[in-house]
């Protein structure tokens, strides 16, 4: 099953992005900030494994290269999830892939989401990763 979780982010945006102005604005701010942390967070896994590959041996840096294709297949699956859910009519969403499933965060349409849109993203998923319904998890950010 999917889960569908409608909740309020716009009051959870971080100070440091500035005054919102409306509605539209929020959301936005709010996708472009998830996505900076999630960059952040990516940048910071790449440099201390690079930083282990240099300092390890053959075997260590062999694992450690494949820790490091991981994270750039991740990337690669995540982007490509947000951009079909985009193409496919939604203002923005952003994909986010873990050992534990697929969390798509996306923006409200007018009058919400409803269980064919959640099909359509689920799809996606499913298409882009190896994972099945059970680990799709799909948020409506209003």
């Amino acid at each position: 099953s999917i889960w569908i979780c409608a909740r309020h982010y716009n009051q959870h945006i971080p100070r440091e992005i500035g005054n919102v102005k409306n509605e539209s604005d929020s959301m936005t701010d709010y996708f472009a900030a998830v996505r900076l942390s999630r960059q952040q967070a990516r940048d910071s896994a790449v440099n201390l494994l690079q930083e282990a590959m240099a300092y390890s041996d053959q075997t260590k840096a062999a694992e450690t290269s494949a820790e490091l294709e991981d994270i750039v297949q991740t990337a690669l699956s995540e982007a490509q999830i947000e951009s079909l859910v985009i193409a496919k009519g939604d203002a923005d969403c952003v994909a986010y892939i873990s050992d534990k499933g697929v969390s798509v965060a996306v923006a409200s349409p007018e009058g919400g989401l409803v269980q064919e849109d959640v099909a359509v993203i689920a799809d996606i998923v499913m298409t882009q990763s190896d994972y099945g319904m059970e680990d799709i998890y799909v948020v409506e950010v209003q």
